[in-house]
């Protein structure tokens, strides 16, 4: 590989197709485990785009302890961009590397400090817009909703787990 930054070398833009994405995805993952030494095989997982998830940017699949598939969700890439997109590709390898070396896949301290070194995120910043606001009225926590679930139908059968507090809920503008 030449001396160019992966992040630049393999960036896409926003008008890039799925399939596109994807590719550029998969080489991305590439340069990064062989950057980091990582446990893993890019050519093992199965690379998905979702268009349907609004809170997770990400995700890995696995089935008896073992990674198979690699998703990513297009509302990232198509509303923040290729370098988000690849953070979320760091994130996703580094779950992939912690389930071959350890089967551990959460976010504990071990996710946490591979996580930094591979200048990714434990957790995404929302990329969409929620449908609705749900606040409490005592101490104004604020959650997010993006369907409709119970909490949103019927917020009185429900209290702030911070300070006890009832719910109000907003549909987002």
């Amino acid at each position: 590989m030449d001396g160019t930054d992966p992040l630049e070398r393999y960036a896409v833009a926003a008008d890039a197709s799925h399939e596109e994405f994807l590719a550029a995805a998969k080489l991305y993952a590439r340069a990064v485990v062989e950057r980091h030494d990582l446990s893993v095989d890019v050519s093992d997982l199965d690379w998905e785009v979702t268009t349907r998830a609004k809170r997770r940017a990400g995700a890995v699949l696995y089935r008896d302890g073992e990674p198979e598939t690699v998703r990513l969700t297009w509302g990232q890439f198509a509303n923040e961009g290729w370098r988000a997109a690849a953070a979320t590709v760091r994130h996703e390898l580094v779950h992939v590397h912690l389930l071959a070396e350890d089967g551990d896949p959460s976010h504990g301290s071990a996710f946490r400090r591979l996580a930094d070194e591979l200048d990714t995120h434990v957790r995404c910043e929302r990329f969409t817009d929620p449908e609705w606001w749900v606040t409490c009225v005592d101490c104004g926590a604020r959650l997010a909703r993006y369907r409709r679930s119970k909490l949103v139908e019927e917020p009185g059968r429900y209290e702030c787990g911070d300070c006890g507090g009832s719910f109000r809920v907003e549909k987002a503008e």
